[in-house]
Order: C-alpha cells, then structure tokens, then sequence
C-alpha cells in the first residue's frame, strides 16, 4: 500500500460528492481502469490521510510492478501512468495541501496565518521541509520549522524524523524554558538566544504561540512601547470581509476580537486593507480580553475588547506611502505603532479631537 504525499491531507466534506465509499471508520474509492484488468484503491483515515494501492482483478491480488523504479517496458509504464492520472484527479479535487508533515506543526501554520497572516516560505532547495515565517517589517525570520532525526535534538540514538520550530527567546528565560519537556537548545541556531520546540504535542499550542509572539516581537522592529501612558497600536480591517465603516456609522463603540497585549486605555488606529491602504480610524480602548456575550462574527471563545472611536481620517491623511515613510512597512496583524507615527496621530490627529 503506498501513503500519498504527507503533505496532503483530504477535505472530508469532498469525499463523498467525488464517489467515496464509507464503512468501517474510512472512506474508500474504487476505478478500474486498463480495461477491467486493475483497479485503483484510494483509502482515507478519519484524519485525512491518504493511501491507495493497485489490485489486479485477474489475478486477485495487490499489484507492485509499478513500484518498481526499474521495471521497463510498456505495459508496466501504462499501468503506472493511468494509475497516477486517477490519483492526480482524486488529489485535485479531494486534498489540501498542508505546508508540514506533522500535525501540531500544520496546527501552529494556521494559529500564525490566523493572528498575523505571516505563510511559511522555504529558503533552501536542498532542505524542503524547512519552513520560515518572517516579520513582515524586515523580512527576518521569527519562526523557522525543520524535520530532523530525533538524535539530534536530544542525543538519543533515535533516528525518528520529528519536527521542531526555532524561536527566539529572552536570554533571562532560557534556563526557565529548557526545564520544560519539549524545549531544548536550538538546532543550528545561536543557543544563547534560540531554542528548539519539539511538535509533537508534548508543548500545548497555546504555549508555542505565546513563545511565537515573543519571537516575532524581538525579530521585528524596534516600535515604540510606552514607559507611561497609553501604547499606540495598528491593527488591520479587511473591507472585503467587514463592513468596519457601517459598523462605525451606527456605533461609536464597539466590541472587536482580542489582539495581543492591547489593554485598556490603549490607542488603537485601524489600517483598511486593499483598496483603501490607509488607516481610517483612531480608537481608544474602553476595556479588552473581555468575554464574548454574543457578538455577531466573532467566535464565542474568543476574548474581546471594547474599542471607542475618537477621530475619522481621510484617506489621505495617513495612506500606506505615509506610514512606510514613517517606518510601518506592513500591517498584517496587530503591531506597535512607530514613534514616528505616533507623533504625527497625536500632533495632527488626537490633539485636534
């Protein structure tokens, strides 16, 4: 039996539509091709993974000339080749493709795309299971997933192939952290600075996306983080997906999900995505990780913070050529705002309300 691509997981809601069978736990696919001589076997587990194999009718028996990387000759290349063409088709139209092998390792991609929108990319031909996620800011990376064998990370004589994420750290937390199962000295990265999470489960989500935001935060720029007083913060609204200006129309207050570490009493400017590019709004937080009582599109588990609308901008006051001059080269997640910015939201904004 031959496991598809680790890569790829089936999207079960698909599976039936396109002619899946289920029983037993899982769903199978059956096509006989080559003229009712052999038939294609796709089965897939209540997680998604995929395996298939070729049964030859005549002979009633599991076919593997195919796997073979010497076998030659017509015949055995046409089996091979209508055999891939009803794969193609079921991975086309039944599989997503996942940017890792493992699973926590796939579950913290969406946690990252979620909260920042930051996509893995992966910087050396020779490594392809090595995915970066950068900061948008400076294009360094916060965040690097690599698959090695397991003795290298902990001495072992294991050879199994696991998965760990690099992260950057406090060097006064190192100590701390490395007491933890799962945690250890970075792989090929400065051990001063750097660690190893192990994604296997053995450290909840939870805790990795804190260390991930640690991360990001010491790898972006320097923003201004207020000694006293009020932080200043950026966060995005994607038009396409709320309607933040009949929202602000009907309510001078409203409740928006929890972003990071914003608290109350912060300065929040809201930046309009493509096509507007600009940021629209200033706000004042009134309370934040409050609970969810219900709010319209906004999942009940999720916290949320009570935003006050003190200033409208036009969109030419602080478009997306002003703010990269102001040094905020991206907004695709929460972030502390620059000092530069922050002079002119108070000098030409704030101090006008």
């Amino acid at each position: 039996m031959t496991t598809v691509a680790s890569k790829l997981r089936a999207n079960l809601p698909s599976l039936i539509p396109f002619g899946f069978t289920f029983a037993d736990n899982r769903y199978t696919y059956r096509e006989v091709f080559m003229e009712g001589q052999f038939e294609a076997v796709v089965e897939v587990d209540e997680a998604g993974q995929l395996s298939s194999f070729i049964w030859d009718c005549e002979m009633e028996e599991v076919y593997t000339a195919h796997l073979v990387t010497a076998a030659a000759g017509a015949f055995v290349g046409q089996v091979r080749e209508a055999y891939q063409s009803i794969l193609a088709r079921v991975e086309e139209d039944c599989c997503v493709a996942l940017p890792f092998s493992k699973d926590q390792s796939n579950r913290i991609a969406q946690l990252i795309k979620e909260q920042w929108g930051d996509l893995p990319d992966y910087p050396f031909d020779k490594l392809p299971t090595y995915g970066a996620f950068r900061h948008p800011s400076n294009n360094k990376w916060y965040a690097l997933v690599s698959q090695i064998p397991r003795d290298k990370l902990d001495g072992s004589a294991d050879q199994e192939l696991v998965e760990i994420v690099n992260l950057k750290v406090d060097v006064r937390e190192i100590a701390e952290l490395l007491s933890q199962s799962g945690i250890y000295p970075a792989y090929h990265m400065s051990k001063k600075t750097w660690v190893s999470v192990l994604l296997d489960d053995t450290v909840e989500d939870q805790a990795i996306l804190a260390l991930l935001e640690k991360s990001r935060h010491q790898i972006g720029p320097k923003s201004y983080k207020a000694e006293q007083g009020p932080d200043y913060w950026v966060i995005p609204a994607n038009p396409k997906v709320y309607d933040i200006d009949t929202e602000f129309a009907e309510n001078k207050i409203v409740y928006w999900p929890q972003k990071s570490t914003i608290q109350a009493g912060d300065i929040v400017a809201i930046y309009v995505t493509a096509p507007v590019q600009a940021i629209r709004y200033v706000c004042r937080v009134l309370g934040a990780n409050l609970e969810n009582r219900g709010e319209p599109d906004i999942p009940t588990e999720k916290k949320v913070m009570q935003v006050e609308l003190i200033a409208q901008l036009s969109d030419t006051v602080l478009p997306r050529e002003r703010m990269l001059d102001l040094g905020v080269k991206a907004v695709r997640g929460p972030r502390r705002l620059t000092k530069e910015l922050i002079d002119v939201l108070r000098s030409e904004v704030i101090n006008n309300y």
